[in-house]
């Protein structure tokens, strides 16, 4: 998510001290607004503020752009009705217009997912698993630990995920730590981490295995078959390091290749997250295969979820900004509108802090919450008396 302020009314705590103090003078606005100095306007808006009288600060407008955000907060946004939006079209553009334009990039997907098999089948026959989504294996004679030139160099990360997938074990325990058998020790001295050898076994522990961990899933395509969403699931349990980097992952992921958003409450689990992608994938293809048959792409759209992201430009002027923050600052707020108000006004406040000064959750600002019942509990639900 971005936001940025395009353009706002000028000098706007001077224009709105100007327009309260033409109510109680003789003299024009334009005379009232010369002779103001910013210092006489901050002191006067910090009264009228404390007063509470917010008819003048309709005159000072703000023009917002704001980027990656969700059609499902779209829907929220445009109920604040004193603004005016215009919002990019899904009639129009096609968010996956370069992806379809690129059909090399398949076979860059087919060489890692080789890749990956072959370190998988590999793993699995010389440790003498059977995993239930294997098709097939090397034959016997063929599995001396033999690495291509083109594995090494361009899909080394994509043959040792199916090295650990297939013959890999996390281990129990508080810390993290994986192991391999010892017969796969041709293959993993060909990596650029080091095991110790206990037992019959190669561990590695903490730091060690975080490293290794994150290099095998580091360039995860997540749209593939090319991972254990098990073992992924696995060692976001094991480790918060890894968990914070499979989310940022994630997030790259939905952004750049499913023009969607992550919610907040999807990304604090990595099954959730996978769920997720999975249906994302499933919108997204199901759109493309749709344009393809020729179907228009304003009825294309239809299957796309209300996490498709979009991009708009709104403005607000200050009274109607005040609602806005007071509603969707609030922690009852969905997460995704909060965090857009949250931003919104950490932009507003640096060009008008007095005039936001009060502006936020009514809760910080009056020191009560008037949700009731529906509070969240930080605040008291009652007006504090005097």
């Amino acid at each position: 998510m971005k936001v940025s302020v395009l353009s706002h009314t000028p000098e706007p705590e001077k224009t709105v001290a100007a327009a309260a103090r033409l109510c109680y003078s003789n003299i024009s606005a334009s005379e009232i607004m010369e002779n103001f100095t910013g210092e006489k306007a901050a002191l006067f808006i910090k009264k009228l503020m404390d007063m509470g009288h917010m008819s003048p600060v309709e005159h000072v407008s703000f023009t917002f752009a704001i980027d990656g955000v969700s059609r499902a907060l779209l829907a929220q946004l445009t109920r604040h009705r004193i603004a005016s939006y215009s919002v990019q079209s899904l009639r129009y553009n096609n968010p996956f217009r370069e992806e379809m334009a690129h059909s090399s990039d398949d076979e860059v997907k087919k060489a890692r997912h080789k890749a990956y098999k072959e370190g998988f089948d590999l793993a699995s026959k010389l440790c003498g698993r059977q995993h239930p989504c294997q098709n097939e294996l090397f034959d016997k004679d063929s599995i001396a630990g033999y690495i291509s030139e083109k594995i090494l160099k361009d899909f080394f990360p994509q043959y040792l995920r199916g090295i650990f997938e297939g013959g890999g074990i996390l281990e129990n325990g508080p810390i993290l730590a994986i192991s391999f058998p010892e017969s796969l020790g041709a293959v993993l001295n060909k990596s650029p981490f080091n095991f110790t050898l206990e037992g019959n076994k190669l561990l590695m522990k903490k730091e060690d295995a975080l490293n290794f961990c994150l290099y095998i899933y580091g360039e995860l395509d997540f749209a593939s078959r090319d991972y254990s969403g098990e073992t992924l699931a696995a060692l976001c349990r094991k480790s918060p390091e890894f968990f914070e980097a499979f989310v940022k992952a994630a997030e790259n992921h939905i952004d750049s290749c499913c023009y969607s958003t992550l919610p907040e409450s999807i990304a604090k689990s990595p099954e959730a997250i996978l769920t997720y992608i999975s249906g994302l994938e499933c919108c997204k293809n199901s759109y493309i295969e749709l344009v393809k048959m020729g179907v228009e792409q304003e009825d294309a759209r239809y299957i796309l979820p209300m996490g498709t992201q979009t991009r708009l430009v709104m403005t607000m002027n200050v009274r109607s900004l005040y609602n806005f923050f007071h509603q969707r600052c609030c922690r009852r707020a969905q997460s995704e509108i909060r965090h857009l108000a949250e931003m919104m006004l950490a932009e507003v406040k640096k060009i008008a802090p007095g005039l936001f000064e009060k502006a936020g959750a009514p809760c910080e600002t009056e020191g009560f919450c008037p949700e009731g019942s529906f509070g969240c509990g930080r605040h008291p639900a009652k007006r504090p008396k005097v």
